[in-house]
């Protein structure tokens, strides 16, 4: 574990050394992504997969893909 710190990008407190360790990449404290629902929304996809041509399905696939939520400061 780094010794690195950031600044939430909402209300401008210390992240936690261990939200960082455990998400690298987070920009909000524990508080903020508790307040607006997390930092991410996620949208996932299932399909079925078979032959092509063939109605049979033999499979699933599932992919998620995840955007970040726009980060309004907070207002007091």
């Amino acid at each position: 574990m780094t010794d690195e710190t950031k600044q939430c990008r909402r209300c401008g407190a210390e992240i936690p050394a261990a939200r960082l360790h455990a998400m690298p990449d987070t920009r909000v404290c524990v508080p903020c992504s508790e307040e607006i629902g997390g930092e991410f929304e996620l949208e996932v996809t299932v399909s079925g997969t078979g032959k092509a041509g063939s109605l049979k399905k033999t499979g699933q696939d599932v992919s998620v893909r995840r955007t970040r939520k726009p980060l309004a400061p907070v207002t007091e």
